[in-house]
């Protein structure tokens, strides 16, 4: 039987109550007290008997109310706390007061080959490998920051949270044990603002809303998708907010920037090393985001086409993402037949921002929004600013333009943008700049501003090539032709 008791702040009133238990001869096997309330669990009693304790007990003076009750809260806690550390991924240990372990959850029993089925602690030095860690305990103790520990399970991070009784003293502790490998995988785990499907992408044209649509539809089939698009038009966004609407959006979404790493670093990070897993195997549940994936050496290619063949079924989702569609670059030998074929099941076209002239604003509003509430003002866009980036070609898109806006607000005093604090020299007007120009001399004009803006991000004249899609010949030539230097 299990009861709750709601009494007054009385003297002695738990000493009658406990009396009363004695009288019926009930075996009290649990007892909780606390301000205004008695929790108390005995042996099975029968009905009758139940009944009658029930009644005396409400009669005792100071008792407001007596229920039964399914479990104690104090066990209910108890219960959930081993729940909670029973589905932790990582090692827990409990160490008592004479250094020893009097608690292990699933992964430390598996990991360190701990049994306390029996109940009975035992010594913390069947974990440790090495000499002097129990200084390394003690200095993790006392600084609260992480230590690297050699265990019989390998080398891992350790933290150690001190449990303090009276006077401060340190009478138990909670050790947990991190892989190295899952925090590095953790690392590469998109971060930014919290993704909820695609309900939070902005935009107002009909272009982005069929792409939007397209995108629900394709996020529950689980096969790889590449996204196609220029620089800044979102793309990363776009597949995080597919992987969080699939099956596996309980899971790591982790990206691989195919453009930053250099071969090596991105072969041991995805495979791993020294006998380390690497990133496919840490996260086999979730979605590998490969961005820029046209620039990936055609080594890991064909790593991992064979990874994928291999894994079937048991490995992530991949998506990926490149700036022109990849039968492209499968044609001019960029990238593996066998790769591509795998990849390039279903696709995802976000068209640049200058022909989604009706998404500039809500965007612009959305990001003055976001930084007004970082920095605590109330910065305003007039008229003028939001017509003069509606002229713009914005070849960085809407990475660009939140850029542009940042700088800004920055330098904005007034608390009103005009036209004149946008700093889009980089970019190209399509009206102003343009006006009373021939054809031809337009062009040239556009195409003069275009190559200027990009020479800055790429001045190697073979990286830019890559990234415009033409020969090296041709950038050579545009950059003669219009003597463009770099600032």
């Amino acid at each position: 039987m299990k009861l709750s008791i709601t009494t007054e702040n009385k003297l002695g009133i738990t000493d009658d109550i406990l009396a009363l238990l004695k009288t019926q001869q009930a075996d009290l096997q649990k007892l909780e007290v606390e301000d205004g309330k008695i929790y108390l669990q005995t042996h099975n009693l029968d009905k009758a008997t139940q009944g009658t304790l029930a009644s005396q007990i409400m009669r005792v003076p100071g008792v407001k109310w007596v229920n039964q009750i399914d479990v104690l809260p104090g066990v209910a806690t108890q219960q959930m706390l081993a729940s909670l550390m029973q589905v932790m991924p990582d090692p827990v240990l409990g160490v008592n007061s004479k250094g020893q372990i009097a608690y292990a959850n699933g992964a430390a029993e598996q990991r360190f080959g701990i049994n306390l089925k029996d109940q009975k602690p035992v010594p913390m030095q069947g974990v440790f490998t090495q000499a002097g860690w129990q200084d390394k305990l003690n200095a993790a103790a006392e600084s609260k920051l992480p230590v690297n520990i050699e265990t019989v399970g390998g080398t891992l991070l350790l933290e150690v949270q001190s449990i303090k009784g009276a006077g401060d003293k340190p009478v138990a502790a909670m050790l947990l044990f991190r892989d190295h490998e899952k925090i590095q995988a953790s690392s590469y785990v998109v971060q930014g603002e919290q993704i909820d499907g695609l309900k939070n992408l902005v935009f107002n044209s009909e272009s982005f809303a069929q792409t939007v649509q397209k995108a629900k539809r394709v996020a529950v089939v689980d096969a790889p998708i590449n996204i196609v698009g220029e620089l800044g038009t979102g793309k990363t966004l776009l597949a995080h907010a597919c992987h969080s609407l699939s099956d596996r959006d309980h899971h790591m979404f982790t990206v691989i920037d195919c453009q930053a790493m250099k071969a090596e670093p991105m072969e041991q990070l995805l495979f791993g090393r020294n006998n380390r897993p690497g990133v496919l195997s840490l996260n086999r549940e979730g979605t590998v985001f490969f961005s820029h994936v046209e620039f990936m050496p055609n080594h890991v290619q064909e790593k991992l086409t064979k990874f994928f063949h291999q894994a079937g079924e048991n490995g992530p989702r991949i998506m990926t993402s490149s700036s022109r569609r990849l039968g492209q670059y499968q044609e001019s030998g960029q990238m593996n037949n066998r790769w591509v074929e795998l990849i390039n099941v279903l696709r995802l076209n976000v068209l640049p921002l200058r022909e989604r002239l009706a998404d500039i604003e809500p965007l612009a509003m959305y990001f003055l929004q976001q930084m007004n509430q970082e920095i605590g003002r109330n910065h305003i866009l007039n008229d003028d600013a939001v017509s003069k980036m509606k002229r713009y070609y914005w070849p960085g898109n809407v990475s660009q333009l939140r850029q542009c806006l940042y700088k800004a607000v920055m330098v904005n005093r007034s608390g009103e943008i005009t036209a004149a604090d946008l700093d889009l020299d980089g970019a190209v007007s399509l009206s102003t700049d343009l006006e009373n120009l021939t054809l031809q001399e337009a062009v040239d004009e556009f195409e003069k501003q275009f190559m200027q803006h990009w020479y800055q991000k790429y001045p190697s004249t073979r990286k830019l090539a890559r990234q415009l899609g033409v020969s090296h010949t041709t950038v050579a030539q545009k950059i003669k032709k219009h003597q463009l230097k770099l600032n």
